[in-house]
């Protein structure tokens, strides 16, 4: 019988989800809690042993991203399932990112959440349609298909400064020469014609 916790803070949330699980007979809710810092001192504790976890992104106090962190630092065999009602580019990267096995919509059909749930304690990676639109979007982003370098990244946060060549130089303590070669590889890579669309991008993709 599969072991799940559930961590959302909305209460009816988390009693839907316990009375839909609990008419599974291969499913034992283990621990529902309204709270990220609940769940990691129940399992310190030893008091849940969850092999799965449910969830929600966005939380008071500790966000399902931070959670999620703890959770694969501190108890890596734990599965992850985020359930939530976000499917933006900066809640679905930073899940992925961070570990999660899986990422659900709260308005998914229950035979579709049963089947994700059983996938990922299978090991598979579960993401939602709509998610997965958005990853898609996001590897076929300049800066994911043309990775900057360290130094190059470095001079796009100077040039988001509105510094000149000159001032970026005498900031890393190179040529101005060698700037400017940076620079025009930073275009080339962002797919962009100015300084100024560098630095928007650059603000707008989270480079800087």
């Amino acid at each position: 019988m599969a072991k799940v916790a559930i961590v959302d803070d909305h209460y009816i949330v988390r009693q839907g989800l316990e009375f839909l699980l609990s008419t599974r007979e291969n499913i034992e809710v283990v621990g529902s809690f309204s709270s990220g810092h609940e769940l990691l001192e129940a399992l310190q504790d030893d008091i849940c042993q969850p092999e799965l976890v449910l969830v929600d992104l966005v939380m008071p106090e500790m966000n399902g991203i931070t959670l999620i962190q703890h959770l694969k630092e501190q108890f890596p065999e734990v599965k992850i399932l985020v359930l939530t009602s976000y499917v933006d580019e900066e809640h679905v990267i930073s899940a992925m990112q961070v570990g999660a096995d899986g990422y659900e919509m709260k308005d998914v059909e229950p035979e579709q959440l049963m089947a994700s749930i059983q996938h990922v304690l299978e090991g598979e990676t579960v993401i939602h349609k709509e998610a997965q639109q958005v990853m898609e979007v996001v590897n076929n982003k300049p800066h994911i298909q043309n990775k900057l370098s360290k130094r190059e990244t470095e001079v796009l946060k100077e040039m988001a400064k509105g510094k000149t060549n000159k001032e970026i130089a005498d900031a890393l303590f190179v040529s101005e020469k060698t700037i400017k070669t940076h620079v025009s590889h930073i275009l080339s890579k962002l797919e962009v014609t100015d300084r100024t669309q560098a630095a928007l991008y650059a603000m707008s993709n989270h480079l800087i």
